[in-house]
């Protein structure tokens, strides 16, 4: 698709887009655009369109209900005749486009009739009206400015569900969550694609905005064998919160035989049963709120045992179940009394704990209306849990966990936490921990990077994995705050990941900007004093392209070493390094992966390998610890899974973490 690249602007108009491949080094533009469409040929026998119901039901006795569809346009056609109560185009040069559009019909981007197939998705759910907000041009992009007002406008119209079939790269201040927020609060239930980022869950984290934010039912895509989609978009997100948080059939064939695939398909399947679910306590009295809908939609998905909640939320949507979820817990003119704590296991099936750990999570807890949960923990071991005793939720909140794990003597943690509330029922979460012993401590700094793929969840869950199956424990730093001596020196090394990176700032949408996150004078003598009394880091960077330099350099000041403006190799696909120097850290290592930025080595410090004639890698041994690199291509998901070729990029980075926290020796 085309792609609006503003990278070297300093202030531009802020885009709602989505890369048609997933972001492994992310520097959002500020944009969204449509989820990705893949196109197949196929044939369906009746030449008419068919745009598959799921879990049908007799809804057209229901109220009407009206839907927005926020995209590209509608395309009226026989199937959408009488459906389509208003429309209004918001692609215009007062909203950031470089020219106005007042038409409110299909944009067709990429020549694909993208809002008129959501449209009649939603139209086959028998109530549903249609209302039209244009913000998608002919590239498929829509701008902030357009996505808020449109958004105001359809509220107005007063839709009951909005459908976004849209997506990007969360950035910092995205006006879009104050609108949805607001939109929320007026009693609007709202859908949003998750992504087509999914690359069969390689990536990690990689559910989108405006699908991140909590009062959006984040959609994601099956086939049509009911499994998983390879591209749908997985979490759990960078903030410790479960998505997706439901699935749905990810594709729809139109009168040609053309069938598309893609989350943006997904989504409109949801805003149709959450329209179903309203007109039905509207033709039966019953009082409802989004939460109400959220919570019954969640609710009464079909379990997919065999995929995580990260990958597939509360399961795959049914309708039926659902609405007798409401049925069953409905009185005359009263709210459903249903609540619902997701997720309702914890932790995450791939982390591993270890004595003297602390665990952290943020469930959320969805239900009708405003109330407060009475908090009961049954657990043979429940002052390990850190919980309030009662929790205010209005429709939706987040809950923190938190265990303490002993320093020693437990093997298991098992509790169930109850969450009571006298007007909307009980819901639960039961967590188990198999407690390790670990042979040493480290930690993650992500504090200095901004990108929501920067944890164990994203594409250093591979690495955390590499290192937990070694029996090393690693916490995540994620409060640049506690980054004093005192705290640095519990943890035998520490891993700077992605530091200085650049990301954009979207609180002004009409002048996004790039910002870094650099270390304060305080942080930088800590991580000094740090490795002068013993610990061991290991600084992992990137290139100038992406990174502010200058920052980091700053803060490796005392190191000795320098990361240069020199990105190698030239383009996107990274080298094998096979130029490598004996040590202790790189024994049974042959070669590794690297793009990224060369380094400079003064002092007292050596090097480890090189690309040509140029260092990529070094090391430094004081009373303390150190190597330094330019590049995080041989330790993300991609290198550790083999997705770039063959070499020895987990011996490379276990040894280099082993030698760091003194256990190579």
């Amino acid at each position: 698709m085309p792609r609006a690249v503003y990278f070297n602007q300093v202030s531009i108009v802020s885009f709602y887009w989505e890369t048609a491949q997933p972001q492994r080094k992310p520097r959002s533009n500020g944009t969204r655009i449509i989820a990705l469409i893949i196109i197949i040929m196929v044939v369906v026998s009746t030449g008419l369109v068919f745009i598959g119901n799921y879990n049908p039901t007799n809804t057209s006795s229901y109220e009407p209900v009206r839907v927005a569809v926020i995209d590209s346009g509608v395309d009226i056609d026989f199937s959408l005749q009488g459906r389509v109560v208003a429309e209004q185009s918001f692609v215009t040069v007062a909203n950031g486009y470089p020219s106005t559009d007042l038409t409110v019909s299909d944009s067709r981007p990429d020549n694909v009739p993208h809002g008129t197939l959501i449209a009649k998705q939603i139209a086959t759910i028998g109530n549903t009206l249609i209302i039209n907000a244009k913000v998608m041009g002919d590239d498929g992009s829509a701008t902030t400015m357009a996505l808020v007002e449109a958004i105001h406008w359809v509220v107005e119209q007063n839709a009951s569900v909005i459908n976004l079939s849209l997506g990007g790269t969360p950035t910092l201040g995205d006006p879009i969550e104050d609108a949805l927020n607001w939109a929320f609060s007026q009693g609007v239930v709202i859908t949003t694609s998750a992504g087509n980022s999914g690359d069969s869950g390689i990536p990690g984290t990689t559910v989108e905005s405006p699908a991140v934010f909590d009062v959006c039912i984040a959609v994601g895509a099956l086939s049509e064998n009911g499994e998983l989609a390879d591209y749908s978009s997985t979490g759990p997100t960078r903030e410790k919160t479960m998505k997706p948080d439901i699935c749905a059939p990810g594709y729809i064939t139109d009168s040609s035989g053309t069938r598309y695939y893609g989350t943006s398909f997904s989504a409109p399947r949801v805003a149709g049963a959450a329209a179903a679910l309203i007109g039905y306590c509207l033709t039966n009295n019953i009082t409802y709120t989004p939460g109400t809908i959220m919570t019954a939609l969640l609710k009464g998905a079909d379990s997919m045992a065999a995929y995580p909640d990260y990958e597939v939320g509360a399961g795959k949507l049914n309708l039926q179940q659902s609405l007798y979820i409401i049925e069953q817990t409905s009185l005359d003119g009263e709210l459903p009394i249903i609540s619902y704590a997701f997720p309702g296991t914890l932790p995450i099936d791939f982390e591993r704990l270890f004595e003297g750990d602390t665990y952290s999570f943020d469930i959320r807890l969805l239900t009708s209306g405003y109330t407060t949960f009475d908090v009961e923990i049954d657990s043979d071991t429940p002052s390990v849990f850190i919980i309030e005793n009662t929790i205010e939720v209005n429709q939706t909140a987040r809950v923190p966990i938190t265990v303490e794990i002993p320093d020693s003597g437990a093997t298991v943690i098992q509790g169930n936490i109850t969450f009571t509330s006298p007007d909307f029922g009980v819901t639960e979460l039961t967590i188990s921990i198999d407690v390790g012993t670990s042979v040493g401590r480290v930690a993650f700094d992500i504090s200095h990077t901004p990108w929501d793929l920067d944890t164990i969840y994203g594409q250093f869950r591979e690495f955390y994995k590499v290192l937990v199956d070694n029996d090393i424990s690693v916490t995540e730093i994620r409060n640049s705050s506690l980054t004093t001596l005192s705290f640095l020196q519990q943890f035998d090394a520490v891993v700077l990941l992605d530091p200085c990176v650049y990301s954009r700032n979207e609180t002004i949408p009409t002048s996004v900007t790039d910002y870094s996150l650099p270390f304060s004078e305080t942080e930088i003598h800590a991580y000094e004093d740090y490795y002068n009394a013993g610990g061991g880091l290991f600084v992992v960077g990137l290139s100038e392209s992406v990174a502010n330099l200058t920052a980091l350099n700053e803060f490796l000041d005392w190191t000795g070493f320098t990361m240069t403006s020199s990105e190698v190799p030239s383009g996107d696909t990274p080298a094998l390094i096979d130029d490598i120097d004996s040590h202790i850290i790189t024994s049974g290592v042959n070669s590794f992966h690297y793009l990224g930025a060369t380094i400079q080595i003064l002092g007292d410090g050596h090097g480890l390998a090189r690309y040509g004639i140029m260092p990529v890698m070094g090391y430094k041994e004081g009373t303390g610890r150190l190597v330094v690199t330019g590049s995080n291509y041989m330790l993300d998901n991609w290198a550790l899974l083999g997705e770039y070729g063959e070499a020895d990029n987990g011996q490379l980075v276990l040894r280099i973490v082993l030698w760091c926290s003194g256990l190579l020796v």
